[in-house]
């Protein structure tokens, strides 16, 4: 049996985040807002949005590279944001990971 963490502590992450420095258009309900994408995996991102976003709502996030990727917004703290998409994405075809920055410049 292996162990749990205790409730209320966030799960260990199964992928890998490459520190990335871009921008997006991030679409929620009827308006579109810009971020800048500061990290980015597989499975998700983290982004600042200076426009408070629901933690549960869907949101989509223009990828280049990729195109328009849905996904729902885990965690709002101030203008920092992270969202898990609904279907993984491939690195090897996001323009943002083609050459990543260091993570003195991503903070």
């Amino acid at each position: 049996m292996t162990a749990q963490p205790p409730s209320g502590h966030f799960k260990t992450r199964r992928t890998h985040r490459t520190p990335v420095s871009g921008t997006s258009a991030l679409r929620h309900q009827f308006y579109t807002v810009k971020v800048r994408i500061r990290d980015v995996s597989t499975e998700g991102f983290m982004a600042e949005c200076h426009e408070p976003i629901r933690i549960g709502s869907y949101v989509s996030l223009d990828v280049p590279g990729i195109g328009v990727v849905n996904a729902q917004v885990r965690w709002q703290l101030g203008v920092k944001m992270g969202g898990q998409f609904v279907d993984p994405i491939s690195l090897a075809r996001c323009e943002w990971t083609a050459t990543p920055v260091a993570p003195s410049e991503a903070a």
